[in-house]
């Protein structure tokens, strides 16, 4: 009986304990910023070339590439070159403003990879023009 109740003891005081200390790897998030979101996560999309992503990118990820878009394939399809060279067809959705963004013009681009299993394409999300 005392070998229970003492078994007992031990493992509530250890989880209490557990619990106190909170999630490992989480840094508490800046106080002048005021932000609560879980720290420590990669957000930002990966800086790549088209090559890095036809060879490696994974369905759904979200990827940044600097080139421009350089041929209008049909409604919503372009050819976008990046720095060296290489293609890949971007979506530009309708129903997004793309004014912005010019045939030939230098942008960075952030866009969802879209793998099929026989081709890959982009669906952009934003275009920032670069100077």
């Amino acid at each position: 009986m005392k070998k229970t109740l003492l078994a007992a003891a031990a493992a509530a005081l250890f989880s209490v304990s557990v619990m106190a200390a909170g999630p490992a790897g989480f840094a508490p998030a800046p106080a002048a910023s005021g932000a609560r979101a879980p720290q420590g996560f990669e957000t930002a999309a990966k800086l790549t070339t088209i090559a890095q992503v036809k060879a490696s990118a994974r369905d759904h990820e979200v990827v940044t590439l600097r080139g421009s878009f350089t041929e209008h394939i049909r409604k919503e399809k372009y050819v976008f070159t990046d720095l060296e060279g290489a293609t890949i067809q971007a979506d530009l959705d309708d129903d997004k403003d793309w004014s912005h963004v010019s045939k030939n013009a230098p942008v960075e681009i952030v866009a969802e990879v879209d793998k099929d299993w026989n081709k890959i394409e982009l669906e952009v999300i934003s275009a920032k023009p670069l100077k």
